[in-house]
């Protein structure tokens, strides 16, 4: 009886594409949305009715782990029941020390936390659920979809819809933990509502569209520590882009523009500071560096990249940078592979490297407002990434931390991907035609 509500967020998700008539009117999108969600809430359904149960949970070294359930998706649902069972609702913490700190330092410095006591109140009020628990991030996923699509729309992309939404819903780690009691489904979520914000607030400048902006990054910001640096990295280059990346339609000389953005970006700095959320860079590589050798202490050695970053000189952080990156973004690499869930890991590298190629293709295809808008998104993709990097340490985990970003590089990538495909397959069929021909 506890899963009712599960069920019903069950159907209402089908229904939600169509709130939207831009995307209704389009039946081949919303049959693609829907079959991503037929497949997501198939993942729930073997988590919870199948042979996956959240109390037989093993350590997971990597997205494909037979589905078994992770280890922090276990402990969030149990956590959330444990809240849920008070009399009263409670915030959770991990520590004794949070109530003895600000609010927003709350709020921004321990997304865990924050991610319990938010499902730890839907279970007060709508019963404890693993159903519910997972529905609601199946919930996350179909509105990051329709974000997508009006994404899709101001990028003037509307012919590749279908293929997008495809890409975006069918990448199997992406679904295990998109269907799961975890953060990476809303993470993703906030982040694309970010973007596609800043995209609105550089075509329309405005208080609406900044207080949307600002508001949607302060939840991506809430979910993770990590995301709480990058919200400031993120706000900035918005700012820098949407004051002074705009040729027309702004009044202001281009000299008050820069000074505004300027100003800003200060006030900005300072009151990151102020919250505890400004790093040097020293600092953050030094706090890497330290997160990184207690995280090898006890991960699977096996997985664990080849290099690790060098932080004792400017020359060896250099140098050992763009090695690390481009093991987490594109390891396990092929000499590496050593079974079945390697192989299943390898592909999605190489899927993820061919959308990163195209999308700096299409890049540097673009001119005038489209590249402006592509140059706005491939930076926050890779600062996204950039910060993921910093913490992980082998590519099992790698795979989890390219959930929240993948939505972007499709959106770039995809496009070219998808015309490459027509194109090799047009001339596949063409030379079969030629070669039927009689003589």
């Amino acid at each position: 009886m506890q899963d009712w509500a599960g069920w019903l967020l069950l159907l209402f998700s089908f229904s939600i594409v169509l709130m939207w008539k831009s995307i209704r009117d389009d039946t081949k999108v919303v049959h693609a949305i829907w079959f991503c969600l037929v497949l997501n809430h198939a993942v729930v359904f073997f988590n919870v009715f199948g042979a996956t149960f959240i109390h037989g949970a093993e350590v997971a070294t990597g997205a494909y782990s037979s589905l078994v359930y992770s280890p922090d998706a276990s402990t969030a649902h149990w956590n959330a029941v444990h809240l849920a069972a008070l009399p009263e609702p409670k915030l959770f913490s991990f520590s004794d020390q949070t109530s003895s700190t600000g609010f927003f330092h709350v709020l921004l410095g321990n997304g865990a936390a924050n991610y319990v006591s938010s499902l730890g109140f839907l279970y007060h009020t709508f019963g404890a659920s693993l159903f519910f628990g997972e529905e609601l991030s199946v919930l996350a996923f179909v509105l990051s979809c329709v974000v997508l699509v009006k994404l899709v729309d101001h990028l003037d992309l509307r012919r590749f819809r279908v293929g997008i939404v495809l890409l975006f819903g069918l990448l199997p780690s992406a679904m295990i933990y998109r269907s799961m009691t975890l953060r990476e489904s809303w993470q993703a979520l906030f982040f694309l509502l970010s973007v596609y914000w800043a995209i609105r607030l550089w075509k329309r400048p405005g208080i609406l569209n900044a207080s949307f902006f600002l508001m949607f990054v302060l939840c991506m910001s809430s979910l993770h520590h990590g995301l709480a640096r990058y919200a400031v990295y993120l706000v900035v280059i918005s700012i820098c882009w949407s004051i002074t990346g705009r040729k027309k339609n702004v009044c202001w000389a281009r000299h008050l523009r820069f000074l505004f953005a300027g100003m800003l970006i200060v006030c900005i700095i300072l009151l990151s500071r102020k919250l505890g959320l400004l790093m040097t860079v020293n600092q953050a590589f030094e706090g890497s560096a330290g997160m990184r050798q207690s995280l090898l202490a006890y991960e699977d050695v096996r997985s664990v990249y080849s290099l690790a970053l060098n932080t004792s000189s400017v020359y060896g952080l250099v140098s050992t940078i763009p090695k690390v990156f481009a093991q987490y973004m594109f390891a396990p690499l092929p000499w590496q592979v050593e079974n079945v869930k390697d192989i299943l890991a390898l592909l999605e590298s190489m899927l993820r490297f061919v959308l990163l190629f195209f999308a700096i293709s299409s890049w540097r295809r673009s001119s005038g407002e489209v590249r402006s808008c592509y140059s706005f998104l491939l930076i926050a993709f890779l600062g996204m990434e950039f910060v993921w990097m910093l913490g992980t340490v082998n590519w099992g985990t790698a795979i989890r931390h390219h959930v929240p970003g993948y939505g972007v590089i499709v959106l770039l990538g995809a496009p070219r991907l998808i015309l490459v495909m027509r194109e090799l397959s047009e001339t596949f069929w063409r030379r079969k035609d030629s070669t039927m021909l009689p003589e």
